[in-house]
């Protein structure tokens, strides 16, 4: 009772307590995913901009001098505007693929019932489940033998194989949702196969299509292992040029650089499918349905 009471009297809990009861649980758990997401994209923006000359020390809270010095750097001499045109020319290659070898398997996952499919959603699943360098290392084997190692389709196929997962997920559950009874309507009305699936199925998909492309876009340029084991040193893209930093020197204002121009695009991508998609859609993405 005595420690209960004590601690009533405490200011720090009297005013937490006040700013509980004023603004609620939700707005103060809000605030601290701002607070936890902005953190480090601020550290990332200073770290970015320090002054060389003025190095950003111990006990110092922020950088003294500012300074593009770090952003003319690595566009001078890393290599990142290869990296980026390569990044952006592998990605949407990848999304294109993953909706074409994704389609027919979510479509007989979402509409049929069969033997073992359960089993078919977990296996769809084993490429994001397992350690990333791992599977680079095995793929890397079979690439080697058939001649797509140090390739630039290698690179794709590598990809594509890490990214469809989410490109499956997402259209499979889109096909679910799907009421039987809407293609049987068309199919009563005289629609063959091809008919039902342009003018049915894919207006009806089409959320699912567009989070799989962004969720498959973005997979894509963050994959690091497979373009590490498969693609290099003919193929560099933005996480190669990124982890370069982040070896035993760790160049932190330089890594700071690379990793803005590795997140914003992808955080903009995010958002604009968190503003047009429904959760359900991004939930899926991560298998969480």
């Amino acid at each position: 009772m005595e420690m209960s009471k004590s601690r009533r009297k405490n200011p720090i809990y009297m005013v937490i307590s006040k700013f509980i009861s004023k603004y609620g649980i939700p707005t103060i758990l809000l605030i601290v995913s701002l607070i936890l997401v902005g953190a480090p994209l601020l550290m990332a923006v200073l770290w970015s901009l320090v002054n060389p000359d003025y190095p950003w020390s111990y006990g110092a809270v922020l950088p003294t001098h500012l300074s593009l010095f770090q952003w003319d750097f690595v566009f001078k001499f890393s290599g990142i505007i290869e990296a980026i045109i390569t990044s952006y020319s592998i990605a949407p290659l990848v999304t294109i693929l993953s909706f074409i070898l994704a389609l027919p398997t979510a479509y007989a996952i979402g509409t049929y019932s069969f033997r073992g499919k359960e089993f078919t959603r977990i296996i769809i699943l084993l490429p994001i489940i397992l350690p990333g360098m791992v599977v680079a290392l095995f793929l890397s084997r079979v690439f080697r033998f058939i001649g797509l190692s140090q390739t630039f389709f290698g690179v794709v196929l590598g990809h594509t194989l890490m990214a469809i997962p989410f490109m499956l997920r997402l259209l499979s559950t889109s096909f679910e949702a799907i009421p039987r009874d809407v293609p049987d309507a068309a199919a009563n009305l005289g629609a063959n196969t091809f008919w039902k699936f342009r003018d049915v199925y894919i207006p009806m998909i089409l959320p699912g299509i567009f989070a799989g492309a962004i969720f498959t876009f973005i997979t894509s340029l963050e994959e690091f292992a497979l373009t590490f084991i498969i693609g290099t040193p003919d193929y560099t893209t933005i996480p190669i040029v990124l982890f370069s930093y982040l070896g035993y020197k760790f160049f932190r204002t330089n890594a700071a650089v690379v990793a803005i121009l590795l997140m914003v695009p992808n955080a903009t991508l995010l958002f604009i499918a968190d503003r047009f998609l429904k959760t359900d859609f991004l939930s899926t993405a991560y298998g969480k349905l």
